[in-house]
């Protein structure tokens, strides 16, 4: 999560992990005349959680963000789940489909990262706890080309300009896809219901 300024203008990037936001942040990062605050700052924690992906209310009532406008990247749910799943099997080789073998397992394990393991970074964390009632959404699937420049202009009026770059990447971290059993998959649209609801992603 970042506030973003250009000239007179600013925005909150509101930083919902494993949704593309180091490359969103590093887009806005890479225009000469944006200056940024709150970014890169992983080692600074509120509550045990890193700054950069704090969720709502939290950065309202502790960075005086309510009058600046949210804008924010949302992923299929199922898709976001599974770049944190190939992560951790990238990292601990864990067999998550023998691990996630029923609903009671999935609740155990995510329920467990969200209050113990990934507590501090909100990996699994549903996605709609994220934004406040004034956020502005894009999807992850739209992409980040023109019209997501345009997109952020008309909502933010600060200019992107589109060009290669290069952001942060934690070590061991992976593209690759997990292959997860069909019965997982419908734990997570069980799990996840809201996010698919609120954010209009079909199964």
């Amino acid at each position: 999560m970042a506030i973003f300024t250009q000239d007179n203008n600013s925005c909150y990037f509101i930083h919902i992990p494993r949704t593309g936001g180091r490359y969103v942040s590093s887009l806005f990062e890479s225009v000469s005349n944006i200056n940024c605050e709150h970014h890169k700052i992983h080692q600074k924690r509120i509550y045990g959680i890193d700054v950069t992906h704090l969720h709502y209310p939290l950065y309202n009532d502790l960075l005086h963000v309510n009058d600046l406008p949210h804008i924010t990247v949302v992923r299929n749910p199922f898709d976001k789940f599974n770049s944190c799943i190939a992560n951790m099997h990238k990292l601990h080789g864990i067999d998550y489909n023998l691990k996630l073998n029923s609903y009671e397992n999935f609740l155990d394990f995510v329920n467990v990262e969200i209050s113990i393991q990934s507590y501090h970074n909100n990996w699994f964390l549903p996605q709609n706890m994220f934004v406040s009632p004034k956020t502005h959404i894009w999807k992850y699937e739209w992409g980040f080309g023109k019209k997501f420049v345009t997109w952020v202009f008309n909502k933010t009026k600060i200019k992107l300009t589109l060009q290669d770059v290069n952001y942060e990447k934690f070590d061991g971290e992976t593209k690759e896809k997990y292959i997860l059993d069909e019965r997982i998959k419908n734990y997570i649209k069980k799990f996840y219901k809201k996010d698919y609801k609120k954010f209009k992603y079909f199964w």
